[in-house]
């Protein structure tokens, strides 16, 4: 078992407070010496997320929160999806060392699928299950340069699947990275990490960088605090490239290769070993490879994008290979006074290549699948008089599993005073179906651990052509002020309806594949005692213990209601010491239309998915001779479905910065437990690992 080393950690933080108490005016330069409309236009920057156009965060109709690059350095995080912990109603959890659940206002579950996340305009959701491979979302921390999320629908402009809320990361201009810059260091959980990055220039007007960056993270904990040897290495590069062949057009490259692995734990029932029942494998590696380019140009009113994306997941449930191109043409312009209006087209192209298994495999045998999706957006803003600016558009779409779709929006935004904005929005989005749910048969990695009269169930899923989209119509209301240039509150109340959300039911005969057996049915070439279990496949244990396998099918086959608040405050104490304060709650109640046994434990499923409750306080500190003090709390409800009592989480990190070019930092996490559960679920076959409390040494160098 891995050391935690908390006394030294604690002896740090403590030996660095003192500064806090007894500092009045810090001598050295500061962020935190601005005054928090200064603050704001630094570290909140304009948003182009609401409206893919530059505005003030301010003015935005929508609930949107940036994560500034300062942020993520006084924060100390080490990934993306760690860093989304901050935003107000994003649930995240850690399932083991390499797989996060990720969502904001409900339905987060490993196959979390209604967040559209996007790394500089580039789509990273994956059409496979909708969701995203947060492991492989990544890059350079130090080149982010703020991340962008709207909670709530974003899918009037960004298309099917921006549900719940999209997700813009946004890395900085390739000007602004000029020079070299070493970021490295080593932990207790951080086995070793790091990066290099350097920016030049060439010609007159343009600019480049590229970036090499590795880690190596040690394993994660089981339940019995023993090593759950899921030890994960990733390697990384990338560049960016920007020039200016005219004072009004610019062009941008950039692109990104990475390779890494990973031994999780795997929780697999295997018919031809039946009377061992489910079984924890811990040996079998899944490694992943792949990249992207992009080329992009823009002037003052087109811009023109061209994406190719590949990824490679050598699972030992299943093996995935695709290859996505997307090209995208958006322009704005302004037809009248007080008229702005703004429009594009897209096409997105996915070449699939799937190698299935005894566990997991396409239902018609083939292993090569092409799905397109044509679309076209327009969305006019119209400033009307008493400072009150209408927003009114569509998304238009065209895909292979359920045709047309429409997702429209209105957006209504009065602004009083420069620093009061209230805003309202009614807006119906859309989740198309995806491969995994429309073809995809599962089989032995959904187990039931809980006997019933001394049997386990299986539960294979298989999938649906049939399915239709799962539909939203959202009705939000937000306030926001800024108070005598020291306080700032952002609040945001929702109401969320959803139609025909999936569902697994019973299968009504034996599955595609699949042949009868007396009275039940089997899958491939499995032969159980299929003896008194009609529509069953029955396993023998040892002990007299029985495995019976239940067959099901993916259905629209539920409606749900959500509900909500989400607030937050960011206040500047003193010219040394800022405080971030966030609070949401939701509450979701679900219910079936149709008269299936297993509707019930999906209403279930639905709505305990989400931690009603949640919370941040963040507190930076500007102290004498160069020391910053961040420490962060956390609380997070208990989510029922996921098996995660309430818990809250503190990280620390003082940093030691000399002159302009070097960076000193001692970082813990997870401070309050030595080891916790976040996430557990039944779905994917992973096992799950718990979260232990850490620390890590980090150096920074300019040059």
């Amino acid at each position: 078992m891995k050391r935690t080393y908390l006394p030294l950690l604690l002896s740090g933080a403590i030996s660095v407070a003192p500064f806090a108490i007894s500092a009045e005016t810090p001598s050295d330069d500061s962020l935190l010496d601005l005054s928090l409309q200064e603050l704001i236009s630094l570290d909140v920057p304009d948003v182009t997320s609401v409206s893919k156009r530059k505005q003030r965060l301010t003015d935005s109709p929508a609930a949107v929160y940036v994560i500034s690059d300062e942020d993520i350095r006084r924060t100390g995080v080490t990934s993306i999806p760690e860093a989304l912990r901050m935003v107000p109603g994003m649930q995240v959890a850690r399932l083991n060392n390499n797989t996060w659940s990720i969502s904001t206002r409900g339905f987060n579950y490993i196959f979390a699928n209604k967040l559209l996340v996007l790394i500089d305009g580039r789509t990273v959701y994956s059409p496979l299950f909708s969701g995203v491979n947060w492991d492989v979302q990544d890059t350079m921390l130090e080149d982010i340069a703020r991340i962008e999320v709207i909670r709530g629908p974003g899918a009037a402009l960004w298309g099917a699947n921006a549900v719940n809320g999209v997700i813009n990361i946004i890395t900085k201009h390739a000007a602004d990275t000029q020079g070299g810059l070493l970021s490295t260091g080593f932990g207790s959980d951080e086995r070793f990490f790091g990066a290099y990055r350097y920016g030049g220039q060439f010609g007159n007007d343009g600019y480049y960088r590229a970036y090499y960056k590795q880690f190596e993270r040690n394993s994660m904990l089981n339940a019995d605090g023993s090593d759950a040897d899921d030890d994960w290495h990733m390697r990384r590069s990338g560049f960016k490239a920007s020039w200016q062949p005219t004072g009004s057009s610019e062009w941008t490259v950039q692109g990104d290769i990475y390779e890494g692995s990973t031994q999780p734990s795997l929780k697999i029932f295997d018919a031809n070993e039946a009377a061992e029942g489910e079984q924890l494998l811990t040996d079998k590696s899944r490694d992943q490879k792949g990249g992207n380019l992009m080329v992009h140009w823009k002037n003052n009113h087109h811009s023109v994008r061209a994406v190719y994306d590949n990824y490679q997941n050598f699972d030992y449930r299943i093996t995935e290979k695709r290859d996505d191109f997307a090209l995208d043409y958006q322009n704005s312009f302004v037809p009248a006074k007080d008229l702005f209006l703004i429009w594009g087209l897209g096409y997105r192209s996915t070449w699939y290549s799937v190698e299935g298994t005894d566990y997991m495999y396409l239902l018609d045998g083939s292993d090569r699948k092409v799905n397109e999706l044509y679309s076209a957006f327009i969305q006019h803003d119209v400033t009307m008089a008493n400072n009150t600016v209408f927003t009114f558009g569509s998304r238009f779409e065209h895909n292979n599993f359920t045709g047309f779709e429409y997702q429209p929006n209105m957006r209504l935004t009065w602004t009083p005073t420069e620093n009061r904005t209230f805003w309202s929005a009614v807006s119906r989005a859309v989740k198309t179906p995806s491969l995994s749910e429309t073809e995809l048969q599962t089989v032995g990695v959904t187990f039931n651990l809980e006997p019933t009269d001394g049997i386990n169930y299986i539960i294979p899923i298989a999938g649906n052509p049939e399915l239709d989209s799962e539909k939203l119509l959202a009705l939000e209301f937000g306030y926001r002020e800024t108070f005598t240039d020291q306080f700032r509150v952002d609040s945001t109340l929702f109401i969320n309806h959803y139609d025909d959300i999936l569902a697994y039911v019973s299968a009504p005969n034996c599955l595609d594949g699949a042949t009868n057996y007396g009275a039940g049915c089997t899958i491939r070439d499995l032969t159980p005692d299929t003896s008194n279990y009609p529509q069953r496949l029955v396993y023998p244990l040892s002990e007299g213990r029985l495995i019976t396998q239940v067959p099901t099918i993916l259905s629209n086959g539920i409606d749900a209601t959500s509900y909500g608040l989400e607030v937050t405050a960011d206040w500047q104490a003193t010219p040394w010491w800022k405080l971030q304060l966030n609070y949401s709650f939701i509450q979701t109640d679900a219910h079936h239309h149709k008269e299936d046994s297993f509707l019930d434990r999906n209403e279930q499923i639905i709505e305990d998915l989400p931690a009603q409750h949640s919370a941040n306080i963040r507190s930076s500190m500007n102290l004498p001779n160069h020391w910053q003090l961040d420490t962060w709390i956390r609380y997070m409800d208990n989510m029922t479905n996921a098996k995660v009592g309430a818990y809250t989480a503190l990280d620390v990190k003082a940093t030691r910065t000399f002159e302009d070019n070097l960076e000193f930092s001692i970082v813990g996490q997870n401070l309050f437990e030595t080891q916790r559960k976040e996430f557990d679920e039944i779905f994917s076959g992973l096992g799950t690992t718990e979260v232990e409390a850490s620390w890590y040494l980090q150096l920074r160098w300019k040059h």
